[in-house]
């Protein structure tokens, strides 16, 4: 689990500590503060080896211009200054471990005679015309170090490590917000969950949020599968449910499918009435529990913070629970870190907690 987050020239972020996690963590502030730069930190740190990270992480806000440097990596270096090293610092149970991105003029690809000649240079002249993205990540005494190229026909990486290349195994990582709530992996997770028989499980926890949903299924038509639920003897897509019901939907079967993981929800009160946000929460501080996952959220909404304390409460979790609220002012980024109990206190002296 992660304890402990710094964040150095990363998005909005000069410099920034988040102390004493929780396996539920809530994230607040102000439009533009960086919540959702917190939550793509931590997938990147975690996700840092695919090719693909960078890619991901500007889908994640809705950009599909992927093909340069400036759009896929540029842009998460703080004031856009990809001279200043980016640190990435993670403390978890036991180790601290600390990835690092910074701009390398003078890398040169070493020549690969198995990959396609037009690809290789490709490579070749990006990393020359151009620059590389060198990334360091070390825990303990494992380390790993590597380049992103951008090159005309994609993004490539190459990866080295100090242990006879055994690549150390990450924690899963899953990000779920309301552009991105459901893709081709959840028609697998959903296949993990029917063959371990635990539908049923998933089923019981929708009705509580929708006492018409009777059944959820995978149906192919033209090659292509799909999640449907039937509901009130209608069998519906998944992505013509309502937003609140796709997104609950796809986080129990990630958490079920993927036990120990990490979960990265932004603005989490997105398609749900604020009078669901008590139950929202006690099923997912519940689910959560059972198999083992770190919840970490961000909220612009009040109700949905009230909700939080509520349903954390009735899962019987709130000593498992803390708040952050973020405030920025000029170029300083604070955090405030609040305890379940003291969050009660603050919400019952009508203080501003967002």
């Amino acid at each position: 689990m992660i304890r402990s987050m710094r964040l150095r020239n990363f998005r909005g972020f000069e410099d920034i500590e988040l102390s004493n996690m929780c396996p539920i963590t809530l994230i607040s502030g102000k439009n533009n503060v960086g919540k959702s730069a917190i939550l793509e930190a931590v997938f990147l740190f975690f996700d840092h080896k695919a090719p693909d990270s960078f890619e991901k992480i500007n889908i994640f806000r809705g950009n599909y211009i992927l093909n340069h440097s400036s759009i896929l990596w540029e842009l998460i270096f703080y004031q856009m200054d990809i001279n200043r090293e980016i640190q990435i610092e993670m403390n978890f149970d036991d180790t601290l471990a600390i990835l690092k991105y910074a701009r390398d003029s003078s890398f040169v690809p070493i020549y690969n005679a198995s990959m396609p000649k037009e690809i290789m240079n490709d490579i070749v002249t990006s990393a020359k015309s151009k620059y590389t993205l060198k990334f360091q990540y070390a825990r303990g005494d494992y380390t790993e170090e590597g380049h992103f190229i951008a090159g005309q026909t994609g993004i490539f990486q190459n990866m080295t490590t100090n242990k006879d290349n055994q690549v150390e195994l990450m924690p899963y990582v899953q990000f779920i917000n309301n552009r991105r709530m459901f893709d081709v992996a959840i028609i697998d997770d959903f296949g993990i969950i029917e063959m371990q028989q635990k539908k049923q499980d998933v089923i019981d926890i929708m009705q509580m949020i929708d006492k018409s949903i009777q059944d959820i299924t995978t149906i192919s038509t033209n090659g292509q599968a799909s999640l449907y639920v039937k509901t009130n003897d209608h069998l519906l897509p998944l992505n013509l449910m309502g937003d609140g019901t796709s997104k609950l939907l796809c986080l129990i079967v990630s958490i079920i499918s993927h036990p120990n993981s990490i979960f990265l929800i932004d603005e989490i009160e997105g398609g749900f009435h604020y009078a669901m946000y008590p139950k929202l929460w006690e099923i997912i501080a519940t689910i959560a529990r059972k198999y083992a996952c770190q919840i970490i959220a961000t909220t612009h909404s009040y109700e949905c913070i009230v909700g939080a304390i509520d349903g954390i409460e009735s899962a019987d979790r709130k000593h498992e629970f803390c708040y952050f609220r973020l405030n920025k002012k000029g170029t300083q980024n604070r955090t405030y870190r609040y305890s379940d109990e003291l969050l009660r206190i603050a919400i019952a002296e009508d203080m501003e907690v967002r």
